[in-house]
């Protein structure tokens, strides 16, 4: 069992991130989870044989048979025997006596389980692939090495991090944000896209299974819960209903007179003990991601009101920061002022506040801030430089000219120099 299990590891990476936990809910997470179930359903050595069917015959083939027949076929159990009392209505939930007006209920899921889980899984990553191309690195290249683990920890050279480096490493990223500003419009909607698409797979699955269960998994946690708080002796389970662990099964074969005879035989199905609490797990699990996915998409459609956006980012590069190094007073001269904040977010769009949100989620919060600082200082440069080269010049400028001017006056030789 063990063994099957060694194949699933949870990869700890402190690698630079372009998604968020809630993304990663999705195609880590639940991904990992349905794996998981996946390979539950099929661990039959752990809970037994995945089917025994009781069939009055010594012949050891014909019983294999029966049990194969039965498995492949289905069971059933009787709609109106999941109702009474164990042991004196029916031998067990669903088995017992019926007619041929009696409603049943065929269950043959139990084979496709494995195949649907996997399948599932691998839809709750696909949006991580499909962003993964979109991207293509681009912001890996961007953060460079200013992301929380190259900052606060030894690299591979024995180093204390980049703290001492991270003015060379403000100045590329601030370069390159100050020159493609306006310009992540396409690579921020591609983003919420996908955030939007892990939403659409949650729900899709959530149905989907309710569909591949006969309809019995919208309610299949609530009714659960509500067992729980019954007498024990007289309720009914709904994980037998759905995963009946005893069944019927019909087999029809030659009797010694060459007549059809029709066997009424009931099985045993180990392997619905693992279903049953693969899927109280699952349906719990995928409520909790649809309700977070759900809440994070309404404040990510909150974002785009400028005003809220500039107030949640003003928190994280101004507030925040300020609040976590209160009692190192020396250090708070190198982070953002108010006024650092207001430059970036003037001449920041929705795209670029994406992209700036990314950035505040790789990197220690006071870095972070010291970059808003770095790069509101190199916002004003490039004001400053391209207001020079338009031909409006500061005091100094024109106090140089003048000179300039005196001196080519006094020494016409400087004319023709210049």
């Amino acid at each position: 069992m063990w063994k099957a299990f060694s194949a699933l590891k949870i990869k700890g990476e402190f690698k630079p991130r372009v998604d968020n936990l809630v993304f990663r809910l999705h195609y880590r997470y639940t991904f990992i989870l349905f794996m998981a179930g996946a390979i539950l359903s099929t661990l039959y050595d752990f809970v037994g044989e995945k089917i025994i069917c009781m069939i009055e015959t010594g012949d050891e083939a014909l019983q294999k048979v029966v049990q194969s027949y039965c498995y492949i076929t289905g069971t059933y159990t009787v709609d109106k025997l999941h109702y009474g009392e164990v042991g004196v209505d029916m031998p067990h939930p669903g088995v017992g006596p019926h007619t041929a007006d009696d409603a049943v209920t065929y269950h043959t899921y139990y084979q496709w389980v494995p195949f649907v889980l996997v399948a599932q899984g691998a839809m709750f990553y696909l949006p991580h692939l499909i962003w993964k191309h979109w991207e293509g690195g681009l912001f890996r290249s961007i953060i460079q090495n200013l992301s929380v683990v190259d900052f606060l920890s030894a690299g591979k050279t024995g180093t204390i991090g980049n703290y001492f480096n991270r003015e060379n490493e403000f100045k590329s990223l601030a370069v390159y944000i100050t020159d493609s500003l306006h310009t992540h419009k396409g690579w921020s909607s591609k983003f919420i896209f996908c955030e939007f698409l892990n939403l659409i797979v949650t729900i899709s699955t959530i149905f989907f299974t309710n569909f591949f269960l006969g309809g019995e998994f919208l309610t299949y946690g609530v009714k659960v819960i509500a067992m729980t708080n019954m007498d024990p002796e007289n309720r009914t389970d709904p994980m037998s209903e759905i995963f009946p662990t005893m069944g019927k099964c019909s087999f029809r074969m030659y009797g010694p007179s060459g007549t059809i005879e029709k066997r009424d035989i009931m099985c045993l199905l180990p392997t619905n003990i693992a279903n049953e609490k693969v899927y109280v797990m699952l349906w719990f699990w995928l409520v909790i991601v649809a309700v977070i996915s759900s809440l994070w998409l309404i404040l990510r459609s909150l974002s785009f009101i400028r005003p809220i956006r500039e107030k949640v980012f003003t928190l994280r590069a101004f507030n925040f920061p300020r609040h976590n190094m209160k009692s190192f007073e020396p250090l708070l001269g190198n982070l953002a002022t108010r006024q650092d904040v207001e430059i970036v977010l003037n001449d920041s769009d929705f795209g670029d506040y994406i992209l700036l949100s990314q950035l505040a989620d790789n990197m220690d919060l006071a870095m972070f801030s010291e970059f808003v600082r770095y790069l509101a200082k190199h916002i004003r440069e490039e004001r400053r430089t391209s207001s020079n080269d338009s031909g409006v010049h500061d005091d100094d400028d024109i106090s140089k000219l003048k000179r300039k001017e005196a001196e080519i006056h006094e020494h016409p030789y400087l004319s023709a120099k210049a």
